[in-house]
């Protein structure tokens, strides 16, 4: 992909893809220390959706664009809010009675990936996010994580020791894995017993939102972090925002015309100047709606090439995994 965009694009072109790549080698993640960072948790429950939601470590949190926020309105003006965290969800079950998975879908907004030079981001914009599918086998124990921004770009698993190898994609690694100039790793291993007391920890890095590292902790470890109570509420009330001050609704999503079913504000200047013409999508890299099935909101696709814009399609997740090789 970035072969043929160097051999084509002009100078100026090249000379910002290299600055965003070395901004972002592939080295083993450094952990901030943990008086500067924090930990969004939603506050501990019985509900399946609240056992299982990761923890999200923020590296620096005093920037208000690093912080997990609230998508809000204000006369129809559409933003996050980073001072109040929400963490939307949806539950989707799959397989067969004998062979039965959960998956569980969280989704966080921030206010934006800033515009700049060094580092330099061409996914800058407003209103970007991050999903995060932690699926579950009969037995309600974590195998497979997926890790998504709500563009669809930046596609990651970690598959857990749960999971069979028989299930893996050939050849998969188990150390670690490069994921778009991230080193995550390639496998969790579970405890043996693996109960409330451990949490899954996900590491967001500064300025991109991208996954820094995946791992499990024990839920005592967390008291080092400053932690922040998120709220959790389901991925529908993002279609319902209350619009201040004089009441009514108004949806995050556009909901007339072209645009219809990409988060308002979300557009991408840098990735539509430097990758739309070869990607053959005008609106590639803009956040959007990820809808149930097929139905319902704009092709969530998760490869560039155009010729797997369908099979690649999140909506259907079943068959998103098996189009990745996973056989769940």
């Amino acid at each position: 992909m970035y072969r043929n965009l160097f051999k084509k694009a002009s100078l100026i072109s090249q000379c910002l893809f290299l600055l965003a790549w070395l901004s972002s080698c592939a080295t083993v993640p450094i952990h901030p220390p943990v008086d500067s960072a924090i930990a969004y948790a939603v506050k501990d429950g019985n509900h399946l959706l609240s056992r299982h939601a990761p923890v999200f470590v923020i590296e620096k949190p005093s920037v208000p664009y690093n912080r997990i926020g609230t998508p809000s309105a204000i006369q129809d003006r559409v933003f996050v809010d980073p001072d109040k965290p929400t963490l939307y969800t949806r539950v989707l079950r799959s397989g067969s009675e004998a062979d039965p998975y959960t998956h569980l879908f969280y989704r966080i907004h921030f206010e934006k990936v800033p515009v700049g030079i060094i580092p330099f981001y061409i996914g800058a914009g407003n209103n970007v996010g991050l999903i995060v599918i932690v699926s579950l086998n009969g037995n309600g124990v974590p195998v497979l994580y997926t890790t998504v921004h709500t563009c669809g770009c930046y596609l990651a698993f970690v598959p857990t020791t749960a999971l069979p190898r028989s299930a893996y994609p050939e050849n998969w690694p188990l150390e670690r894995q490069s994921v778009y100039s991230e080193n995550l790793p390639g496998r969790l291993t579970l405890p043996e017993v693996f109960g409330n007391h451990f949490k899954t920890m996900i590491l967001i890095r500064d300025g991109s939102h991208r996954v820094k590292d995946i791992w499990l902790a024990d839920v005592g470890r967390m008291e080092t972090y400053k932690t922040v109570a998120t709220v959790t509420a389901n991925m529908e009330t993002l279609k319902s925002l209350p619009l201040k001050p004089d009441g009514g609704t108004t949806s995050f999503y556009e909901t007339a015309g072209p645009r219809t079913g990409y988060v308002k504000g979300s557009h991408k200047l840098f990735e539509r100047l430097f990758m739309s013409w070869w990607s053959f999508d005008w609106r590639v890299g803009e956040d959007k709606n990820l809808g149930r099935d097929k139905s319902e909101g704009p092709v969530f696709y998760t490869s560039l090439k155009p010729w797997y814009r369908d099979a690649s399609d999140m909506r259907d997740f079943p068959a998103f995994l098996k189009f990745w090789g996973w056989r769940l």
